[in-house]
């Protein structure tokens, strides 16, 4: 990736590796004392219009080219099973899922997040880098609902920022649904 990409994007590509704090971009910078004043920092992604995060006590990693299998007669969302440190598990496209519009299907099986481990383990299709953001911890509103109803039964807490809503989501719930 050029510089004027990497400074002109907060969405990077970390191919194989884990999704370390380090290698993330942060939208609103890192500050050691504002995380000491409340601050909770998340990992995110938009799924169409939807902006989701992820809880931090849950494992997440990007990968740029994983093999995915497709297995037959499955509904359509799900993609295919692909091994990650050599445990098979289903990618999901949730685009299809929970009928929402893609904005790029270009970007589309080029990145899959990773989440969790162990029997939760699951992926992603994404369009999206993931980002880092950090919000207020007294900020966490419950209730937000997004405009996918689709989405509305998965998810657990809200922020707002900058008029922008960003959803937590219980991906187990999500994943067993």
């Amino acid at each position: 990736m050029s510089n004027s990409e990497s400074n002109s994007n907060a969405f990077f590509d970390i191919g194989k590796e884990t999704l370390d704090e380090s290698l993330v971009i942060p939208l609103d910078g890192y500050s050691d004392e504002e995380e000491e004043r409340g601050k909770k920092r998340f990992y995110g992604f938009r799924l169409g219009s939807v902006n989701l995060l992820i809880d931090p006590s849950v494992r997440s990693e990007v990968f740029s080219d994983l093999e995915i299998t497709p297995v037959p007669l499955m509904p359509d969302y799900l993609v295919g099973l692909c091994s990650v440190r050599g445990s098979l598990i289903p990618v999901y496209d949730l685009h299809k899922k929970l009928d929402i519009k893609a904005n790029d299907s270009n970007s589309m099986n080029k990145r899959i997040l990773v989440l969790d481990d162990d029997e939760n383990m699951a992926g992603i299709q994404i369009e999206d880098m993931v980002v880092s953001h950090q919000f207020d911890e007294q900020d966490m509103q419950n209730g937000i609902q997004s405009e996918m109803d689709t989405i509305n039964g998965f998810i657990t807490y809200s922020y707002n920022f900058e008029g922008n809503n960003y959803f937590g989501f219980d991906h187990i719930k999500l994943f067993s649904s």
